[in-house]
Formats: C-alpha cells, sequence, structure tokens
C-alpha cells in the first residue's frame, strides 16, 4: 500500500492583532505533512469498546 502525505495546519496568526482596515498584515502559517497509512478497520464488540463496564 502507497503512503500519502496531507497537510495538516498546526497554528495560525496574524500580525499585527487587531488588525486595522487598509493596513498591512503579516499572516504566519505553521503546517506540516502528516503521513496516512492506509489500513484494514477492525471492528470490535467486546465489553470495553461498548461501553459496558
Amino acid at each position: 500500500m502507497a503512503t500519502t502525505y496531507v497537510p495538516v495546519i498546526l497554528s495560525a496568526l496574524l500580525t499585527p492583532n487587531p488588525a486595522q482596515a487598509g493596513g498591512g498584515v503579516l499572516v504566519s502559517i505553521a503546517a506540516e505533512d502528516v503521513a496516512c497509512v492506509p489500513s484494514t478497520a477492525v471492528y470490535t464488540s467486546g465489553e470495553f469498546t461498548s461501553g459496558e463496564v
């Protein structure tokens, strides 16, 4: 199976905060590529997964 990567935004920051109309704004974004490894789903129905403790 192939591994695919999905970009995930961790945070975004506007400077200055609060911004003013007509003024300049700097947008800083932190992102990370997360590996998505497809696998077969395993469905269980035990006492811990169904909430019967």
